[in-house]
């Protein structure tokens, strides 16, 4: 004779085999088809943000969490759609979770939000909103992609080195040199002693070709001192 569970175990029990027995269900296929559908979505906004991203930094180690934000946010969304009290739980749970890992671009949390979304929209079963969603977001990405001409701009820190009569004199010196090439500039570090003068100074929003005319310009004004300039948005 079969041993008769408690009531708290069987009625776990109930709810389990039943739970189990509802995978097979229409609703848990719609669920699926939702759930792959959001993955597909995931992954094809992880290669739009990798090929057209404006982001110099590494950006595979943000991308990569696209597809599994997008269908961790349907699963959530179909729990709590029909209950109010998974809802308000949702929000204290939430509450104590930290993210430690910083965002590097705003354009990051854009597609991380876009990711987010997506999930909101599918999870909510409409499937209309998160391809029109998509679309226009591919649409923008794309147009900013072609009409900026990929001219990347960047803050570039330059460090110029020579004799330090060249630094004391400010009207025919470096400092009048780098003053009249670029208006964008502010001064990190200027060293002089007996031996050698050197002035590091970060030139803000700089393309690449704007970069190096700067540093052909000063080449012909300051033929002595020594040139050399790092991209700091390359930098992680």
């Amino acid at each position: 004779m079969a041993e008769k569970l408690d009531p708290p175990a069987q009625t776990f029990l109930d709810e389990l085999t039943a739970d189990i027995s509802s995978i097979s269900s229409p609703d848990s296929a719609r669920i699926a088809v939702f759930l792959l559908i959001g993955g597909v979505l995931g992954v094809y906004i992880r290669l739009l943000y990798d090929r057209y991203g404006r982001s110099t930094a590494d950006t595979d180690s943000v991308s990569r969490s696209f597809p599994l934000l997008t269908i961790v946010t349907i699963g959530i969304i179909t729990v709590i759609k029909s209950s109010l009290a998974l809802s308000l739980g949702l929000v204290g749970a939430l509450s104590i979770v930290r993210f430690r890992a910083a965002i590097k671009e705003p354009e990051e949390l854009v597609y991380l939000f876009l990711c987010i979304a997506v999930g909101l929209c599918l999870g909510a079963e409409q499937l209309s909103i998160a391809l029109l969603m998509v679309l226009v977001i591919t649409a923008f990405a794309l147009g900013n992609h072609f009409f900026s001409h990929g001219r990347r701009r960047h803050n570039v820190v330059l460090t110029i080195t020579g004799r330090p009569e060249l630094f004391t004199d400010a009207s025919t010196g470096v400092l009048a040199a780098v003053g009249a090439l670029s208006t964008r500039q502010w001064i990190q570090r200027f060293d002089v002693d007996d031996s050698e003068g050197q002035l590091r100074v970060l030139l803000a929003q700089q393309a690449s070709d704007d970069t190096e005319s700067i540093v052909r310009g000063l080449r012909e004004k300051l033929p002595e001192c020594r040139f050399s300039y790092v991209n700091m948005d390359g930098i992680l």
